[in-house]
């Protein structure tokens, strides 16, 4: 099917009557409030026995065959399945927080290394660190190098600026 014509179509080729949305409206409703076409139609086409809708409970009840010959037996495994996976659930959480919890809160002579090598820290807030109270504890030791004097006094010679010892 080709479609070389559709351009040039002016109409849709619906057509309705004047005024047909503007009045319709209008129309339905003075139609409804028109009692004569309904007072007019004798017999409306369906008839139903007398009593039907009054018996039709009963009659259908009757027809079915209600057997309660078994026993009902409630499957309630879903809600028990939920409560004992609730349960299993808190148990596992329980034990892997209290049984995992042998943490060592001790700090590591490499991990105070490491802290002090990452942060530029001068002597001051060095100073500010270490407390009298935690020079005076027992475990408290502070590595003692030997050194020679004169290996000093030729390092500070040759590596040291003098301004900078002087202030």
């Amino acid at each position: 099917m080709k479609n070389k014509k559709l351009h040039t179509i002016k109409s849709a080729g619906f057509k309705t009557p004047d005024q047909y949305f503007d009045s319709f409206d209008a129309k339905i409703i003075a139609r409804i409030k028109d009692k004569k076409t309904i007072e007019g139609i004798e017999l409306p086409g369906f008839s139903v026995p007398e009593n039907y809708f009054d018996s039709i409970e009963e009659s259908v009840l009757n027809k079915l065959h209600l057997e309660n010959d078994s026993p009902v037996i409630a499957l309630s495994y879903r809600k028990s399945f939920y409560y004992i996976a609730g349960v299993a659930a808190s148990l596992v959480l329980l034990f892997a927080i209290f049984i995992n919890g042998n943490t060592n809160d001790e700090l590591s002579v490499d991990m105070v290394e490491n802290y002090l090598e990452t942060r530029d820290l001068d002597s001051y807030e060095l100073a500010q660190l270490l407390s009298d109270a935690d020079l005076l504890e027992d475990g408290f030791t502070i590595i003692e190098t030997s050194y020679n004097e004169d290996n000093l006094e030729s390092y500070l010679l040759e590596n040291a600026d003098i301004q900078s010892i002087l202030e």
